[in-house]
């Protein structure tokens, strides 16, 4: 099999770390037998904790991060539920489509693509509260087709002003690569997965679950193989609701632990240099970025229009060529946007470096 990519910039699932590697060619034992999974499981909760600035219980569910996504709408609402759905670029929409076709009454606030929540949209979602306070308030931190990142405190604080039940976050592409204080913004629902800032393969969701969250998954009651309920006090359980993933547990092991041994802030500082290396690069070299000015952009991906004397699937070809990988875009920016994905390992100076040469030697073939 050939190399994969010589210069990764694919916004997830990004390379993997080394020390992720490592864990995963061992040979573990049933995690259903041995005494030793369950305080591994909770060591590597608590690490994550650690990361997400929670108190709250941290579930570890088998399945790429759109399993966590699912499971917690379904573990949380029932038909007829009020949703209301904050949508800054594709996922965030997406969120409120999953929950309409789970029988929820949805009211959505769609904001232009390249924009995030501001002062404007937060009088637009005040104004919505007070005509219908919702069960849950659904939201992306980091929208990876658009390249932004939703400032959250406002609505935290629009959330417990009204006294809305759940906040739920997508941070799938944040955790590990730009600050989440989920304790501090009220978040009763916080969705990660493995395989963007924390570098280990797609292969474990990652929830945090308030005390509130768990008391209404109690009410409901879901039952399906994504419920979150199960995973209640598992720390004192003596086996998971179902066969554990025991590789992937130890990726996200190995994964927390080489971010906690940087120091997170130091993590959170590495994003942010090599984000704005990027973007200055990006605009030294003519290209135009798809933030509007005013609003901000992740430090864990860089969203690019497409050059205009080219189109996507020839810019593509001519970037991996170089030995660059990048990611295109989704809904109204597909073939017009293509993604630098600098989270986790490729958070990375001199890879950075690299990628911006290969882009500016692409530049003079077209």
């Amino acid at each position: 099999m050939q190399k994969y990519i010589n210069i990764p910039m694919v916004a997830g699932p990004v390379s993997l770390h080394p020390n992720v590697l490592k864990v995963m060619n061992k040979d573990y034992g049933s995690g259903q037998i041995e005494k030793d999974f369950i305080p591994f499981y909770s060591e590597t909760a608590d690490m994550l904790a650690e990361i997400m600035q929670t108190k709250n219980e941290v579930v570890l569910m088998t399945g790429e991060g759109m399993l966590a996504l699912w499971g917690a709408l379904k573990s949380c609402l029932k038909v007829g539920d009020k949703v209301l759905s904050i949508g800054t670029g594709v996922f965030g929409d997406g969120i409120g489509e999953m929950a309409k076709s789970l029988g929820c009454e949805v009211t959505s606030i769609s904001l232009p693509y390249n924009q995030t929540i501001d002062n404007m949209a937060l009088e637009l979602i005040e104004e919505a509260l007070k005509k219908d306070c919702p069960k849950l308030i659904s939201v992306v931190h980091c929208e990876t087709p658009s390249g932004t990142l939703n400032p959250l405190d406002g609505l935290a604080a629009l959330k417990n002003k009204y006294k809305v039940p759940l906040l739920y976050v997508d941070a799938v592409a944040s955790v590990g690569g730009a600050a989440l204080n989920a304790d501090a913004l009220s978040i009763d629902l916080a969705l990660v997965g493995s395989q963007k800032c924390l570098s280990a393969p797609p292969s474990m969701s990652i929830v945090s679950v308030s005390s509130k969250a768990f008391e209404i998954m109690e009410e409901i009651n879901y039952q399906g193989y994504d419920s979150l309920l199960p995973f209640k006090n598992i720390k004192n359980q003596t086996r998971c609701p179902y066969t554990p993933y025991w590789h992937g547990v130890a990726a996200l092991n190995a994964a927390a632990k080489v971010l906690l041994d940087e120091g997170i802030n130091s993590v959170y500082a590495r994003h942010n240099a090599v984000a704005e290396q990027c973007r200055t690069g990006i605009e030294k070299l003519g290209l135009e970025l798809f933030v509007e000015a005013g609003f901000v952009s992740s430090p864990t991906v860089t969203a690019i229009k497409v050059p205009q004397k080219t189109n996507w699937e020839t810019w593509k070809k001519l970037l991996r060529a170089e030995g660059l990988v990048v990611s295109g875009s989704f809904g109204p920016m597909q073939d017009k946007v293509f993604r630098l994905g600098h989270m986790g390992t490729q958070a990375d100076e001199k890879l950075m470096s690299e990628a911006l040469k290969a882009i500016e030697r692409s530049l003079k073939k077209i």
